[in-house]
């Protein structure tokens, strides 16, 4: 059997819950997201930390880039419109 409720449903069936059963459902919710979260992060390896910073000598090397003086100006500008 499947049962579908739309948002609206859903958040009525949220609203008539007593106390208890909303803080239960709340760490219920929060512990799934906790887990998701720590599925998705893997830890880089040596290997990627190298080919990138590889990769950035070369951008440099081939004069893609910028001083850090001027990625802070334009980030400081950038900032300052928000």
């Amino acid at each position: 059997m499947q049962i579908t409720l739309s948002s609206e449903g859903l958040w009525n069936m949220l609203q008539s819950l007593n106390p208890d059963a909303k803080r239960w459902l709340a760490s219920k919710l929060y512990e799934e997201v906790e887990e998701e979260e720590e599925e998705h992060l893997t830890p880089y390896t040596m290997e990627e930390i190298n080919a990138w910073i590889d990769q950035a000598e070369e951008d440099f090397a081939a004069g893609r880039g910028i001083p850090a003086e001027e990625a802070d100006k334009e980030m400081e500008e950038f900032l300052a419109t928000l």
